[in-house]
């Protein structure tokens, strides 16, 4: 099989989390929790780490996805690691997303 295995999520800041690090298990792997427990935070980590973070300009800014997910802890720095396996090829991406780069 030909899919996409992540294995480690490592936030560094985004949105509300701040050093968090995830080692996931092999098979499925559920995220469950309470509203506004960050489940769709780490879900946009995810797609951020692998397509980057959306920055508008002008009026859109304080709306887009940069803007909505801005670290709490460390406010325009965002970083994380992500580690995955694909066609048996283990892969690292880590990112740093900052407002003034």
């Amino acid at each position: 099989m030909n899919c996409l295995v992540i294995k480690n999520l490592k936030v560094g800041n985004f949105g509300k989390f701040n050093k968090m690090d995830i080692e996931l298990s092999d098979g499925i792997n559920i995220i469950y929790g309470e509203n506004e427990s960050g489940k769709s935070t780490l879900h946009s980590f995810i797609r951020a780490m692998f397509f980057g973070v959306v920055r508008l300009r002008g009026k859109a800014a304080l709306n887009d996805q940069y803007t909505r997910f801005e670290p709490w802890e460390n406010p325009a720095f965002y970083e994380g690691t992500m580690e995955f396996i694909v066609k048996g090829h283990r892969y690292r991406i880590d990112r740093v997303f900052q407002k003034n780069v």
